[in-house]
């Protein structure tokens, strides 16, 4: 397949993952693709008038493929593209908790790629043709898993503790947990959730997040979180523990090493804040599928939709409770079941590959094609 990638690009690891993810597993396995980077221009709509003339100048193309939003890709460029006969392809990554980013401009792909079904709804009241609903993934060529038999005793953690990572890791590390946990943010005075550590009141921040949120029932729920865990006394990470284990943020190889290495890696199944609420919204990321590709054993709370990916208590440690949540940790690090962690880790290598690849994701939408 000849795909062209309309996708606004930035050097961040926000945006990066998708080189080191889809981008390159799609050309390992034979099909070109051409990233096309509306940044690259004066403006968003030079960009857009220049869309056009770009597939047509790289010649055969058998998919327009974007993730942006409409206020980036604009309406009447797919339109045009649809006109000259090639399938288009839509994927929204953030519909759970950002659906109308896109309300204007999906309507007009031939399909619709959401990550959460719970938006679903929204799209069909929208009036989009087909709409296919499928998960993250991960790619085996660069999430390798060769640091197996190298057990740290100990929860690993890789990312910015803020929201409900904080509130986890606190519950943990107040319980003896033993947690290492990698951010350059844990060493930056003034940081939200670490030196310093008490959150404050950004009442800019809340208005967009309320406008944003306000529209639908998952967003209010959102909103009413956030401000909750504002005032929430364990918002602060608590790094002065004798059981957490604080590191700079690490490369990707590192990254792989680390999730292989720990005898759990930790993975936040919740919808940013939402951890607070009694019926917290659950979130799949591509941890969930980075973790086992890496060889790692995800620990992670239960969710009806992750325990439909990986089989519990043989590829992936879930827990319905902070209390069995502790209990589990405190099992799984114990040097007696380094060998059960072993194998534990191996099937989930193994179900990943078999299972939770971009390959897999990106042949049901060319078969939809």
């Amino acid at each position: 397949m000849n795909i062209f990638y309309f996708f606004k690009e930035l050097d961040t690891p926000m945006y990066q993952w998708q080189r080191t993810n889809l981008i390159d597993e799609l050309i390992r396995n034979g099909h070109k693709v051409k990233t096309f980077n509306p940044l690259d221009y004066q403006s968003i709509e030079e960009a857009n008038a220049i869309t056009v003339p770009s597939i047509k100048k790289w010649g055969k193309c058998d998919l327009f493929l974007t993730c942006d939003d409409q206020d980036t890709i604009f309406k009447e460029t797919v339109e045009e593209i649809n006109k000259m006969g090639i399938p288009t392809c839509l994927i929204c990554w953030d519909n759970l908790e950002l659906p109308f980013k896109q309300k204007k401009i999906a309507p007009v792909f031939d399909i619709v790629w959401i990550t959460s079904v719970e938006t679903q709804y929204l799209f069909e009241q929208w009036e989009c043709k087909n709409i296919i609903f499928q998960t993250y993934a991960a790619n085996p060529y660069t999430y390798t898993a060769e640091n197996i038999d190298k057990q740290l005793h100990s929860v690993g953690f890789i990312g910015s503790p803020y929201g409900s990572r904080t509130n986890k890791l606190n519950d943990l590390l107040e319980n003896g947990v033993n947690c290492s946990i990698y951010s350059n943010s844990l060493f930056n005075k003034g940081y939200n959730t670490s030196i310093d550590g008490k959150k404050k009141i950004n009442l800019p921040d809340i208005l967009i997040k309320a406008s944003r949120y306000m529209r639908f029932p998952i967003g209010r729920k959102v909103l009413y979180s956030t401000l909750l865990n504002k005032f929430k006394a364990k918002a602060s990470l608590n790094t002065e523990s004798k059981s957490a284990s604080l590191h700079h943020s690490v490369s990707h190889e590192e990254m792989c090493h680390l999730y292989s290495a720990h005898s759990l890696s930790l993975n936040i199944a919740e919808l940013r804040d939402t951890y607070v609420l009694k019926q917290p919204i659950p979130k799949i990321h591509l941890r969930a599928f980075e973790i086992p590709m890496c060889g790692g054993l995800q620990f992670t709370s239960y969710n009806e939709e992750i325990a439909r990916y990986f089989e519990e208590d043989k590829e992936i440690v879930l827990y319905r409770s902070t209390e069995e949540m502790i209990d589990k940790a405190k099992f799984y690090l114990d040097d007696k079941n380094s060998q059960l962690v072993r194998n534990m880790k191996l099937a989930a290598r193994k179900r990943a590959e078999n299972e939770h690849t971009w390959t897999n994701r990106f042949n049901n939408i060319f078969n939809c094609l």
